[in-house]
This record gives C-alpha cells, sequence and structure tokens, in this order.
C-alpha cells in the first residue's frame, strides 16, 4: 500500500527523532554503499532549470557527516569489491557540471571537508555552449511564440501561453528528442530555436578554469561523455568517441585521468553491451546509473545504482539512506 506524501514524511520524522534510523544502520545497513546522485544546486528557483536549494544541499551534507563514512568514490568502489566489511560508506557524485558546482556545491564541501565526484559533460567548457537539453530549457522559457510544432516528432501545435504550457512543451520535446540520434537532435533545436522568436540572457556554463577549481579542491572529475548523448542511440563509432573524447579533454584540459564513469540518463535502455565494452576497454574503474537504489558488492561496477537526492525534508532523505523509503520519481534533470 503506497502512503500519502504527508503520512511517509511525518512518519520518517518520528524514525529520525527516535534515533531507530541510527539502530538500523548498526545493525542492518552493512554491506552496502551509498552513492547520491546531485545535479543543479543553487536558490534560483527556476522550473526550467531544477535544482536543489543550497541549504537543503547544506542539511543533507551535515546529516551524512554526521551519520556515515563519507569517502571518495574511487574508495567506496574499492571497499564494496573487498565485500564491504563493517558499516556502509557514502559517496556523494555530481552530474554534468554547472556553475553552481563551483559557486555553491564546492564551498559547502569544503566547510565540511567532504569529497565528491563531478561527472563532467566536457562540451560545454570546450565550447562555451550549453548541452542540448539546457538548449531546449532555456528556449522554452524565453520564447515569445504562442504555439509550437514539430511534426517530425509527431507534435502539433503545443501550446506555450504561460509557464504550465511551456514546461508541459519542455517535457514532451526533451522526451522525443531522447531518442532521437545526435544528428537529430541537432536538427531539432536547430530547427525549433527560429521557430520560437527566443530573446533572453545567454546561459552560463562551467568553464575550464572552473573545472580546475573543483579539481584542486573537494571534487575529483568523472566522465559523463562529451555532449550527453544517450549511449544506446549512437554508432559503434560515435558511442567510443563520445567517451573518449570526454576522457580525452578531462585529461588535457585539467591533467586528471578520469576512471569513473555516468551514463547520461543512466537508466537500463540508455546504455548497451557496446558501452560496457568500451569502458572495459578504457580501463574505467567504475560507472555509474541513476537507477536508485542501494550499491552492494554483487553489482556489476561497471552498473552501480545511487540514491536521488531531492526529497522533500531531512526526514525522508535519512529514511532513504538507510533504505527504509522508496527513492521514487527520477529527477527531472538531465543524469
Amino acid at each position: 500500500m503506497k502512503l500519502p506524501s504527508g503520512l511517509k514524511r511525518a512518519a520518517a520524522s518520528v524514525l529520525l527523532r527516535s534515533r531507530a534510523l541510527r539502530l538500523h544502520g548498526s545493525l542492518l545497513e552493512r554491506g552496502r554503499a551509498i552513492l547520491l546522485l546531485y545535479h543543479r544546486i543553487n536558490d534560483d528557483g527556476d522550473p526550467f532549470f531544477p535544482s536543489l536549494p543550497r541549504r537543503a544541499f547544506a542539511a543533507q551534507l551535515d546529516y551524512v557527516a554526521g551519520n556515515y563514512r563519507v569517502e571518495p568514490l574511487d574508495q567506496v568502489v574499492e571497499w564494496l569489491a573487498a565485500g564491504a566489511p563493517g558499516r556502509p560508506r557514502l559517496a556523494i557524485t555530481i552530474d554534468d557540471g554547472y556553475p553552481d558546482t563551483v559557486d555553491v556545491a564546492l564551498p559547502e564541501l569544503e566547510l565540511r571537508r567532504l569529497p565528491a565526484t563531478l561527472f563532467l559533460s566536457t562540451a560545454p567548457p570546450e565550447t562555451g555552449a550549453p548541452l542540448w537539453i539546457d538548449r531546449m530549457r532555456w528556449l522554452l522559457k524565453h520564447t515569445r511564440a504562442r504555439t509550437v510544432e514539430a511534426p517530425w516528432l509527431g507534435l502539433e501545435r503545443l501550446p506555450l501561453d504561460g509557464e504550465p504550457a511551456r514546461l508541459a512543451a519542455l517535457a514532451l520535446i526533451v522526451g522525443r528528442l531522447k531518442a532521437l540520434t545526435p544528428a537529430g537532435i541537432e536538427r531539432t533545436v536547430s530547427a525549433l530555436e527560429p521557430a520560437l522568436g527566443v530573446q533572453g540572457p545567454p546561459l552560463r556554463v562551467l568553464d575550464w578554469a572552473g573545472v580546475r577549481r573543483l579539481a584542486g579542491g573537494a571534487v575529483s572529475l568523472g566522465a559523463h561523455t562529451h555532449r550527453h548523448f544517450i549511449l544506446s542511440h549512437l554508432t559503434d563509432t560515435e558511442l567510443e568517441s563520445e567517451i573518449a573524447t570526454s576522457v580525452e579533454l578531462i585529461e588535457r584540459r585539467t591533467g586528471v585521468l578520469p576512471t569513473s564513469f555516468a551514463y547520461p540518463n543512466g537508466e537500463a535502455a540508455d546504455y548497451d553491451a557496446r558501452a560496457l565494452a568500451v569502458l572495459r576497454r578504457l580501463r574505467f574503474r567504475s560507472a555509474l546509473t541513476t537507477r536508485h537504489a542501494l550499491a552492494r558488492p554483487a553489482h556489476d561496477p561497471l552498473q552501480l545504482p545511487r540514491i536521488p537526492t531531492r526529497a522533500p525534508s531531512i526526514a525522508l532523505f535519512a529514511a532513504r539512506l538507510a533504505g527504509l523509503s522508496p527513492a521514487g520519481p527520477a529527477q527531472v534533470q538531465p543524469a
């Protein structure tokens, strides 16, 4: 039976106050790792670019620092490979790479001396242009058009009169784009840009100076492809190029050779045996999905699950980490 969200939150609060979660952790959580998944962290409150507020991020960091052994991802993966003895360990991961990773996440991590891993898509710092999915978010946020048509996507005259309509159109368009090849995505975004009549401030992207600042601080670097296309929709050549280019650029621009990887979008249908073969050939130690679960020694290190972090309360966040609350729907940000 599915509990109402209010009742679930109240139950989680009771568990947290009663210290039952700590007892559960000491007795039942052994043999598992918690790999946290973050994206944008800022106080913009922009529904077109969803984010976790800084205060919530800080509260979550305080909770994990006080209740778990937080280690760099590579160390947690090695611990899993050794059978995960003792109490659970936790790693913090952030996908994509945005300016707020430097502006907001890094100071909070450094304040608490906590390590994290950024899975970086390298096209934005290399080209200065946002990822395709963020271009679509920007276009739908700032459009002056009243409707949009994309018949080649099976979408006819979507209304754009007001924020709810534009957010609904964004979800539909992005959902269809995720099923296309890179060429199809680029053609669609390029065709929609003039049709939407956009006027707005350009999007900031994370630059290489910011990436180097992260790598020189509390954050390790992992690869997240070059342009964030879904790997299962790529040709063999495109797939290898997307992964290898991200590795090459990270090493060339920062001096860091990434040993961990995160799959764009990260669901089971978003990558295949070809991707696993490329990752093995490039000698990655781990690869992370967006499937929601605690990681265990039996998991393939190239298909590790993660725990999302957009819980509406610290009590639900704590219950989720303890494995006592389902992860819920995936984050609406790109993975």
